[in-house]
């Protein structure tokens, strides 16, 4: 229909949608940025880095956990301890994200460390580690644990 010129638009103005939504009072302090913690832009940035070094051999079944997230002073500058799990379903997923000899996993790290360090302003220490957690995936439990399902 598109090319035709038929069918609605795919957009609407501020002034149409405003039109439409009910008024009602703000859901955030306008001070709020963000409902997010800072482990899940955490565990995005590692997820990015996951991507950007391992393109398509990585296994689409990842998921990035942050299980420990320290932060304190120390010479007037910030650091942040911090520990995540890659997890995925097979241990030859678990082979592909780690590489030989451990040199996928580290240039995930380095690379996930940076956008870490640029992101909080502090230096950051990062244990990164991959776990096989067998058809997370098909498991209810599991998808609402990882954030995928709401909890009842």
């Amino acid at each position: 229909s598109s090319r035709r010129g038929r069918g609605g638009r795919a957009t609407i103005t501020d002034e149409e949608a405003r039109a439409i939504v009910p008024p009602g009072p703000p859901l955030y302090d306008e001070d709020t940025l963000t409902d997010r913690t800072e482990r899940f832009f955490a565990s995005e940035m590692i997820r990015a880095a996951l991507f950007e070094k391992l393109g398509k051999e990585l296994p689409y079944c990842c998921e990035v956990r942050v299980t420990e997230f320290k932060e304190r002073e120390e010479k007037g500058k910030g650091i942040i301890r911090m520990m995540a799990t890659v997890l995925v379903e097979r241990d030859s997923q678990k082979g592909i994200v780690i590489g030989k000899r451990g040199a996928k996993i580290k240039e995930v790290g380095i690379a996930a460390r940076e956008k870490l360090e640029e992101f909080f302003l502090a230096k950051v220490f990062l244990d990164l580690n991959v776990k096989v957690d067998k058809d997370w995936r098909k498991n209810e439990s599991k998808l609402k644990e990882y954030g995928y399902m709401k909890k009842k």
